[in-house]
């Protein structure tokens, strides 16, 4: 019962203006036919949104290490007839995905979860496309007594930067329109000094 309030309650918060999440699909060009991840799909609202998107030949895995939180996707999904999702259990070995099929991996809010983002982040490079890309959101620090600030639930953008460039992507572009998080688009870099 609880879980499935705050899962509610994040959705709402996902589609809530001020975190401008139109204008995030709108930046991430999502043409039909995608394959999308979405890693820490959390209550799957840019999941479904994403579904919408790639259309009847596309396909979206909503990825995430609660099972509680994939069940209440799954309900959504079938409640809104949504036949292209797949809903993919991470854990700490990693997660079941089909290799080089990824249009886009999406993590919103993860990076900071992440003990090891870098090695994260190399390991699923091979579920992308040569093409494909990686989108990345994340709080910004702030002071102050906030959620955000208080558990550290946010990642300077040098270190996103740093990381992302260390598992081998280089940066495609930075959008600069969310005004307490930071959004850069990678993309996976041919061989070494490629980018």
């Amino acid at each position: 019962m609880f879980t499935s309030f705050f899962l509610k309650m994040l959705n709402r918060e996902a589609a809530s203006p001020k975190h401008k999440s139109e204008r995030i699909i709108e930046s991430l060009q999502i043409q039909e036919g995608y394959t999308i991840a979405d890693i820490g799909a959390g209550g799957g609202y840019f999941t479904l949104e994403f579904a919408k998107k790639v259309g009847s030949i596309g396909k979206v895995y909503a990825v995430d290490t609660q099972s509680k939180y994939l069940d209440f996707i799954r309900r959504q999904a079938e409640r809104g007839g949504v036949d292209n999702l797949i809903v993919v259990l991470a854990t700490e070995d990693g997660m079941q995905l089909p290799e080089a099929v990824l249009d886009l991996i999406f993590a919103r809010n993860v990076f900071h979860h992440l003990s090891e983002p870098g090695i994260y982040f190399r390991n699923l490079k091979g579920f992308l496309k040569p093409s494909g890309k990686v989108a990345i959101i994340d709080h910004k620090p702030k002071g102050g007594f906030g959620f955000v600030s208080l558990f550290r639930h946010h990642t300077p953008e040098e270190v996103i930067l740093q990381e992302m460039e260390n598992a081998g992507y280089f940066l495609v572009e930075s959008f600069d329109f969310l005004s307490g998080q930071t959004f850069n688009l990678f993309g996976v870099k041919r061989f070494e000094g490629a980018g």
